[in-house]
Parts: structure tokens; sequence; C-alpha cells
């Protein structure tokens, strides 16, 4: 029982800083999407009282843009440090056919993107935000093993140039 001590006050510190930070909802074009384009949510949540640094995770789910082989689904997270209004981190993107519709035989699209970025956010009246981003996409397929479902992630080939923008809207949020 008394193991469970520092596990409840780590939580219980966790939770209190959570319940004071900033929700925002958002569309991603770019970024470790690709070419798609995912709707995000993100939290701010303040490191120091004066509210100039922020952790943000963001979490989403969307779509890659018509024209590849199958309809393809995006599950999108990210984690960005926030300075004022600019930020670095890192957001990855797995790839996966849509099992609504669509035939999901043939797939030739990487499994995951990651992308190591720097951003900036213009933030306008009423709580609006426009964010751009850039960095390195770097692709990974999952390579078959036989009897293991599993797999493993390999590298793709070369790193290229990639730009983000969001737009969204947030709200400050005291649960």
């Amino acid at each position: 029982m008394k193991s469970l001590s520092p596990l409840f006050i780590i939580l219980l510190i966790g939770i209190s800083t959570i319940s004071f930070a900033q929700v925002k909802f958002e569309a991603q074009l770019g970024g470790s999407n690709f070419l798609g384009l995912t709707l995000n949510t993100a939290y701010d949540i303040p490191l120091e009282k004066t509210g100039n640094h922020h952790l943000v995770p963001s979490l989403g789910v969307g779509i890659l843009a018509p024209g590849w082989d199958v309809p393809t689904v995006i599950i999108h997270a990210g984690l960005n440090y926030k300075f004022k209004n600019w930020g670095i981190g890192g957001e990855v993107s797995g790839f996966t056919p849509n099992p609504f519709w669509g035939n999901t035989d043939s797939y030739d699209f990487v499994s995951m993107i990651v992308y190591p970025n720097i951003n900036y956010t213009f933030n306008f009246k009423s709580g609006w935000y426009l964010a751009l981003s850039g960095g390195a996409l770097i692709a990974f397929e999952k390579q078959p093993q036989y009897n293991d479902s599993r797999g493993n992630m390999i590298y793709a080939g070369d790193a290229i140039p990639g730009i983000g923008i969001i737009f969204g809207h947030s709200s400050n949020c005291k649960f």
C-alpha cells in the first residue's frame, strides 16, 4: 500500500496540471500527413505560471488525398514544446487501408511518416489560429516477417523536406 502513495501523488500532480490546459480543435494539412488531412485535438499544457512555455500533445484521425491505390486512413499523434508562438517537436502518422470502402488487396503507400519540425503560430481574435511548420518527412515501411504478424519498420528512403498547415480554434478550459 505504501508503494501506491508516490504513484497517487504523481497522478494528482498530472491531473492538476492538465486541468488548466487550453483545449484546441484543429484541421491539419500536410506535415506528417504528407498529402492528407487530419482533424486533431491538442492541449496546451502550461509548464510555468507566466504561460510562455507549453507542452502540446495532439491526437487525430484523417484521410490521405484521393488518387492512391486504395482509400487510406491516417492516425496522427504529435508532441511539441512551445515558447510563446514558436514551437519545436515531432509528429508521427500511421497509414492503413480504409476498412469501410475500397479494395484492401493492393497497398503501395508507406506505413508511417515521422516529421520532426519547427513551427510558428499566428493567433487571431476569438481563439482562432493558423500554424505553419517546416521539417523533414522520414518514411518507414512495415517489413513482414515469416511467422510473426508484427514485422519490423524499416527506413523507406531519403528524408524529404515537408511543410504543414494547421487551422484551428482554442478555448480556455478549466475542469
